[in-house]
């Protein structure tokens, strides 16, 4: 079985999607530089 992952890419407003479970905001770092915020990660419908 494969992991399956999913990415969302959105703006102001986006703060909470609904059915997401464990949310959680984490801090990452980049080659690119620091991203201009934390990444809200989570599992919706069973799928992280």
């Amino acid at each position: 079985m494969t992991d399956t992952m999913i990415g969302v890419i959105g703006g102001s407003g986006l703060y909470e999607i609904d059915g997401l479970e464990d949310a959680a905001w984490q801090t990452v770092e980049s080659p690119w530089g620091d991203p201009s915020d934390q990444i809200l990660t989570g599992r919706l419908a069973g799928v992280a």
